[in-house]
């Protein structure tokens, strides 16, 4: 097994040339949707010295569901870059193949409580598809640093 590989995570960290890849996993979509998104900030600080002092919902439309998840990863790198929130709580309230309504919660970057471990420059559709296996949903995300 991946020695980066930690179950209570819902995803591991893959080598990839230039980037940074995460193989997500969750025993429902909505599950693979919120540690897609707790990869992503894991990619950035630590989780752990994220509090959750502010909220944000989130209604996203899209053609289909690697498209949705590439537009709910996007919303965290505009709201990092524009406003320098980062978040470590997500509930999905309304997930089908091509809306998602969700909330997350987290605070304001402060560079002595979160030291920032890489820059996410992107979030791409390379080799991304999400599919159910063995009874779990699993997915691959490249993030562009």
């Amino acid at each position: 097994m991946n020695k980066n590989y930690n179950k209570n995570k819902g995803f591991r960290f893959i080598d990839h040339t230039a980037d940074i890849g995460v193989v997500i996993f969750g025993e429902s979509l909505p599950e693979l949707f919120q540690h897609a998104a707790q990869s992503f900030f894991s990619v950035l600080t630590e989780l752990k010295n994220i509090h959750e002092s502010e909220s944000r919902s989130f209604s996203l439309d899209a053609p289909g569901l690697e498209e949705l998840l590439v537009s709910w990863l996007n919303e965290f790198l505009y709201l990092f870059e524009t406003q320098g929130l980062l978040f470590n709580r997500f509930e999905i309230k309304k997930l089908s193949k091509e809306r998602l309504e969700a909330t997350a919660w987290g605070e304001k970057y402060t560079a002595e409580k979160h030291p920032i471990k890489r820059i996410i420059k992107a979030v791409t559709f390379h080799q991304l598809t999400i599919q159910k296996q063995r009874g779990r949903w699993k997915t691959q995300i490249i993030f562009d640093l």
